[in-house]
């Protein structure tokens, strides 16, 4: 199928979240839909430090299916760490729009993480869009992505920093046929979430928090602990 080219250059997508740009791989050229297999067209970038993560945006040409959109983060294991997220869209070039997911501070740990959008056939993407700097493997034709956000907070000294936050959203409980919603957070400087792999007592999967110090664990089928 031959590539469906923009009229107009990109002019750019807002920063709704007033947070400094982690990741972004935008720019000003002639743009065109994802190659196939689209699934290559997810830019990966590299976190050095923890960060927390407040909005994420895609750029697609219009006419997307209105219901259904999404975006999130895989950390690289490949678990899904942040969303998938619903979406806004705003209007861009003519003929294109603007994704924002509204991430609301979730905390990740260093490493590295592949933006996911849930119709990679319409993101943009042209030969300047890539991986971010030290991204092992880095390629170019990547969809348009800005992932925003800041540093963790920092607690004051002698503070305790131990703080674990972990939800599990069931829809079908006890969510055997449908996957749940899993959201988590830790704070402290040996912090990590990140999703629990399904098993024969836990079929749904789960999510696991530690700030170093406590771990709090949660599932759909016996709701969250922490020890």
């Amino acid at each position: 199928m031959a590539l469906i080219y923009a009229l107009l250059m990109f002019i750019g997508m807002p920063n709704t979240s007033k947070a400094a740009d982690l990741f972004n791989n935008t720019n000003r050229a002639q743009v065109n839909n994802c190659q196939q297999p689209v699934v290559n067209c997810s830019p990966r970038f590299l976190l050095s430090a923890p960060a927390t993560i407040d909005e994420i945006q895609t750029y697609h040409r219009a006419g997307a299916a209105p219901a259904g959109k999404s975006i999130g983060l895989r950390d690289a294991s490949g678990s899904m760490v942040a969303g998938p997220f619903p979406v806004t869209t705003q209007p861009a070039s003519p003929g294109f729009e603007n994704w924002i997911a509204s991430v609301g501070g979730q905390q990740l740990p260093a490493g590295t993480y592949t933006v996911i959008d849930s119709q990679a056939d319409m993101w943009s993407q042209n030969a300047r869009s890539c991986d971010g700097p030290g991204v092992v493997g880095a390629a170019c034709n990547k969809g348009f992505a800005i992932v925003r956000g800041g540093n963790p907070p920092v607690p004051p000294p002698g503070a305790d920093a131990s703080i674990t936050d972990c939800s599990a959203t069931c829809t079908v409980p006890p969510a055997t046929t449908s996957p749940p919603a899993f959201a988590c957070s830790a704070h402290g400087p040996k912090s990590t979430c990140k999703r629990a792999a399904a098993s024969a007592d836990n079929p749904g999967g789960g999510v696991m928090c530690t700030d170093g110090k406590n771990v709090t664990t949660c599932n759909c089928q016996t709701g969250c602990t922490t020890h």
